[in-house]
């Protein structure tokens, strides 16, 4: 394992964020270039604290493309706009497996895509639903970010390192999950320097009074060369240096 430093500089995780915007029937255009995280399908918050994402890439003012993270699974799909009605196409999704909950929500998840055709926003939160039935899924946006530096002890990073930077909830007892924000950065050449990031999240998924913590994995051809996390935190406002040797 390497050694690595990871130093943070960002902005209070106190504050939620909030709009006093009234939502109102959006098109495509008008919501894509952002990340947004699943806060609640039909009501109900995503199983195990998991980080379930939509984005949206338009192709035209008529079609586009959908894709993201569901409970388990990264998916991909298509859109068209038939007169001012939104109609999503079928999802496609990688095919790895997860728990008997996990799964389930994620057929739920992809279920309700398929049937949804009105898009509600006021810029921060985004509701996907269908005229013809009770399903809904509220979105919030990333508005946020963490940012911070990477630094290894070698004073480089190997050609071909997968890095993925999590800002995580550990108040509650399962940190394997209940991500706030995730950023994964690919390596193509060796890195003589330390490694910049920016962590984007959404405010309205921290609470008060909880504690968060930021991690970094080194990966090279899937094996773990070196794991990194910062002490618990709530607030992130001055910058925080920690080194592992492992």
């Amino acid at each position: 394992m390497g050694c690595y430093a990871l130093v943070l500089a960002a902005g209070s995780l106190l504050a939620a964020c909030s709009s006093s915007e009234k939502n109102v029937v959006v098109t495509p255009t008008e919501v894509e270039g952002k990340t947004w995280v699943l806060r609640s399908l039909d009501g109900q918050p995503p199983v195990n604290g998991r980080r379930v994402t939509f984005e949206l890439q338009p192709a035209s003012d008529v079609d586009g493309k959908i894709g993201g993270r569901g409970p388990c699974n990264g998916y991909f799909g298509s859109y068209t706009m038939q007169q001012d009605e939104l109609q999503f196409g079928r999802v496609g999704s990688t095919l790895m497996a997860c728990p008997e909950p996990v799964m389930k929500q994620e057929m739920a998840f992809f279920n309700a895509l398929q049937k949804v055709d009105t898009m509600v926003s006021n810029g921060v939160v985004l509701t996907l639903k269908s005229r013809h039935n009770n399903q809904s899924m509220t979105f919030v946006a990333e508005t946020a970010e963490v940012k911070g530096i990477v630094k290894s002890t070698t004073g480089s990073f190997p050609a071909g390192s997968d890095v993925r930077i999590q800002l995580k909830d550990t108040s509650k007892k399962d940190t394997r999950y209940n991500l706030i924000g995730e950023k994964k950065i690919k390596l193509e050449h060796e890195l003589d320097a330390p490694l910049k990031f920016e962590v984007p999240y959404s405010p309205t998924l921290v609470q008060p009074n909880h504690s968060y913590s930021v991690s970094v994995e080194v990966r090279q051809k899937g094996k773990l060369i070196s794991h990194s996390t910062s002490d618990k935190m709530v607030n992130l406002a001055k910058p925080l240096e920690l080194k592992t040797t492992q």
